[in-house]
């Protein structure tokens, strides 16, 4: 993350900084789901967590309570990027850390666990977009290109978007609130296209 956009993520309080990163990984689950379709992938347990991590905003003891075992289970079902040779495979596997990180920081808050989730976003839009033909001329050209291509920059600028957002919403998550987080979250276009 930039840091004067993780700077405003600290300043936010912990259920703000939770739905900061529920935005993020809905923007990393379609590649997720698309991979469990393709292989047979059971990703149940990433759904389960993240409905889990939506209750937590209503009420944060319920999701102390099923972190630990949540962070666990995501771990150890991430998809084995040695097993499986599909497309998506890295990419699916950045949402299941994700998803871990969530579950973490449901337990200790620590806001790196945040910015951390953020990493691999970017990390999925810089592995997408690696994978594509933008006339890179030489190697060394190719991180400037990535940084600046439209797609990284749209990420980018989405984070910074959601934390402006987090910021004006009243610190009282109520139903009305956590609905418009909800339906932020459905309007937003996954982390990159995907061929399906």
């Amino acid at each position: 993350m930039r840091e004067e956009s993780l700077l405003s993520l600290e300043a936010l309080d912990p259920k703000k900084q939770l739905a900061f990163a529920l935005l993020i990984f809905e923007r990393m689950l379609p590649s997720l789901k698309a991979f469990s379709k393709d292989t047979g992938f059971d990703g149940a347990c990433y759904l389960q967590a993240r409905d889990a991590a939506w209750a937590a905003l209503e009420n944060s003891v319920a999701g102390r309570a099923s972190g630990k075992a949540l962070s666990q289970t995501c771990l150890r079902m991430a998809p084995d990027t040695e097993k499986f040779s599909h497309d998506l495979t890295s990419f699916a596997l950045n949402a299941a850390l994700a998803m871990s990180d969530i579950a973490e920081f449901m337990l200790d808050y620590r806001v790196d666990h945040i910015a951390d989730i953020s990493t691999l976003a970017r990390d999925s839009v810089y592995l997408y977009l690696g994978s594509l033909d933008l006339s890179v001329a030489t190697p060394p050209d190719e991180d400037s290109k990535i940084a600046s291509h439209p797609l990284m920059r749209q990420e980018e600028n989405l984070e910074e978007e959601d934390i402006r957002f987090l910021s004006d919403l009243p610190d009282d998550f109520n139903k009305t609130v956590i609905s418009a987080l909800k339906e932020r979250a459905r309007n937003q276009a996954p982390l990159f296209p995907l061929a399906h």
